[in-house]
């Protein structure tokens, strides 16, 4: 099994994924004061966001970012392509998502918060 992990240039907060006509954001937001949370929607590239996974909380912004770069090492196995220089379309939706988290339940169905320290792929 090759083991792909994306390499990008300095902090990365933000991601965009392409393969054919689907694009994939991934997404750093803060939770709280001391904790992160990584959001990743998925749609057509010319479209609205169609899916949603919501991963954390990581409690360092060392620790999310590098599960987004591992994600996007699965992803790339997978078929696709990131794209580092194209603008994200869709932080609104990804806030709203961060924000229904916040202060709320953990059964709450908008967002999954597993156990951080178990990375579970995102697609």
């Amino acid at each position: 099994m090759k083991l792909h992990y994306f390499h990008g240039r300095g902090p990365l907060k933000a991601l965009v994924m392409v393969r054919g006509a689907d694009r994939l954001e991934l997404y750093i937001r803060p939770l709280a004061d001391d904790s992160w949370v990584l959001v990743a929607l998925s749609g057509p590239d010319q479209g609205q966001p169609s899916g949603h996974h919501c991963q954390g909380p990581y409690q360092t912004l060392a620790r999310v970012e590098s599960v987004l770069r591992s994600s996007a090492g699965n992803l790339m196995q997978q078929g696709f392509e990131p794209c580092p220089s194209d603008h994200v379309v869709w932080p609104v939706t990804a806030q709203r998502l961060v924000r229904s988290m916040r202060g709320l339940p953990a059964d709450r169905d908008s967002c999954r918060i597993p156990d951080p320290e178990h990375f579970e792929p995102l697609v």
